[in-house]
């Protein structure tokens, strides 16, 4: 039970971070000093490299450790952890190229 608390606790640190890079709060954050084009989610965009269409900066490193914390919370066994990846990103990617058209 304490590893799941602490997943979730680790897991909304990851998301006040996202929500600091992705709004004008990174101008009065202790990100402001760190490099925009990586950090800040406005701009970053802009500079993201793609590893396999995934974009790698702040925000998205962040979420992604958000998700598998959470994920590893839920699971029972590394193996389990893995099924549930691959079944959140399908799930997005399908969503999300569904609901752009």
């Amino acid at each position: 039970m304490i590893w799941v608390v602490i997943c979730v606790v680790i897991a909304a640190v990851l998301n006040a971070v996202m929500d600091i890079l992705e709004n004008e709060n990174f101008h009065s954050s202790r990100f402001m000093k760190c490099n925009p084009k990586f950090w800040y989610k406005r701009e970053s965009w802009k500079w993201a490299k793609k590893i396999g269409g995934w974009k790698f900066d702040g925000w998205h490193v962040a979420k992604s450790l958000m998700v598998m914390v959470l994920l590893w919370a839920a699971a029972e066994d590394w193996i389990q952890w893995v099924i549930m990846g691959i079944a959140w990103n399908l799930t997005f990617n399908v969503t999300y190229k569904l609901l752009k058209k």
